[in-house]
């Protein structure tokens, strides 16, 4: 599909891409503004996909064809239903778990973007790389600054800042595509 037809796809849709950034705006506030709540939901959900998912593969891992795979498979299955079920049935102890993941995360990915900011700093606007892995980093570090109260919200609120972001960019693109490909 050439760039041109991809546009004038997105084009006649638009109103769709319209309607899906004003969800995301509208889930983004209720996130930021019940931050608790979204964390949990979250959580709740997350336990869920990961005990679906678990499922699948213990199932799966019995049709792989040999028992090299069936095993791995199995015991990863095995391994996403015990952490899908920690996440459902141990609420805080979940919140307290991811939360101490994504500021891990978070630290150890600043870093890596740092370092690569410095293998491109040839390149044009390899800065950005720099500015991206320290706020990485400083984020990170307020999260294990302010752990373990940080649990209770931050992910709800950086889920909702995100889904935020992500529909100004849907609606801002939706507008943007009224004028794409006029010549006049």
């Amino acid at each position: 599909m050439s760039g041109t037809s991809i546009v004038q796809s997105l084009k006649a849709n638009r109103g769709w891409l319209l309607v899906l950034g004003i969800a995301y705006v509208i889930l983004g506030w209720v996130a930021i503004g019940y931050p608790m709540a979204a964390t949990i939901a979250i959580e709740i959900l997350l336990g869920y996909i990961l005990l679906v998912g678990g499922a699948i593969s213990v199932v799966g891992s019995f049709f792989s064809g040999n028992w090299k795979s069936l095993i791995l498979i199995l015991l990863s299955g095995i391994l996403y239903i015990f952490v899908g079920f920690f996440l459902v049935t141990n609420l805080k102890e979940g919140v307290v778990t991811l939360t101490l993941l994504l500021a891990a995360f978070l630290f150890v990915e600043g870093f890596f973007k740092i370092i690569n900011s410095f293998q491109v700093k040839p390149s044009k606007n390899w800065i950005w790389i720099l500015i991206s892995g320290m706020a990485s980093v400083i984020l990170g570090a307020m999260i294990w600054l302010e752990f373990p109260q940080s649990s209770a919200f931050i992910i709800g609120l950086l889920v909702g800042i995100y889904f935020l972001i992500n529909g100004f960019s849907l609606i801002m693109f939706s507008f943007a595509l009224k004028d794409a490909g006029n010549t006049t």
